[in-house]
């Protein structure tokens, strides 16, 4: 019902997505085997090929395009600083597949654009304890300077963070799209601020949720400005 509601189906008549759009997945990381994901991961151009000595770049342990990460093939994980993607939670692989499952393979879902390329940066894990807020800044940085052309991100919190905020603007200022959640506190995001989906930037796309009666959730937030 809710690919209806949203028009995705009449949307998928016009485009399926491309690879050569980059949606950056900012979450707690995928299931880079998944069957329905895994055609659809974003690749480093950087990182894959042969270096000079005949190795594979994606494994020989070198930042061959000198971005300050190495071998970042799909991504990166800002959890553990390194380029190993796991999903200990299930969530990033969940919002992952609902934007860009891959479709026609006779397995699982097609997602809302089935033809993306996704790249997986992974802030968040529950099995180690880590700070969220400087996560999610590195991650919205590396999206932007990696070229990504959507940014997906469904965390958050009530605190204002002015570096969080420039780093979204940075990626205004490339022309990237952000989309946020809105979050679930059951409060109206025009009074109870939520971050960073209550940014004051145009290129941010606040979503709740809603139910198939079109009601938010009420286990979500709300509100008619944000």
């Amino acid at each position: 019902w809710g690919l209806k509601i949203s028009d995705a189906l009449k949307a998928r008549g016009i485009t399926e997505g491309s690879k050569d759009v980059i949606v950056a997945v900012i979450d707690t990381g995928m299931d880079v085997m998944h069957q329905d994901l895994k055609n659809n991961l974003w690749v480093n151009p950087g990182e894959t090929g042969l270096d000079s000595k005949g190795r594979d770049k994606a494994t020989n342990g070198i930042d061959d395009d000198k971005n300050g990460f190495v071998d970042d093939v799909h991504g990166w994980n800002f959890v553990n600083n390194n380029n190993k993607l796991d999903d200990n939670h299930g969530h990033g692989t969940h919002i992952s597949g609902i934007i860009g499952a891959e479709g026609g393979n006779n397995f699982g879902i097609t997602g809302i654009a089935s033809k993306v390329s996704l790249m997986v940066i992974k802030y968040y894990d529950p099995k180690f304890q880590t700070n969220n807020l400087e996560n999610t800044i590195k991650a919205i940085n590396y999206a932007t300077a990696m070229k990504a052309h959507i940014i997906n991100y469904s965390g958050g919190g009530t605190e204002y963070s002015q570096q969080e905020f420039e780093a979204i603007r940075k990626s205004r200022s490339e022309g990237i799209l952000f989309v946020a959640a809105a979050g679930n506190e059951h409060s109206n995001s025009d009074k109870q601020k939520y971050y960073p989906a209550n940014y004051d930037l145009d290129n941010i796309i606040s979503v709740t949720a809603i139910n198939p009666s079109l009601k938010v959730l009420a286990s979500s937030n709300y509100g008619v400005r944000t």
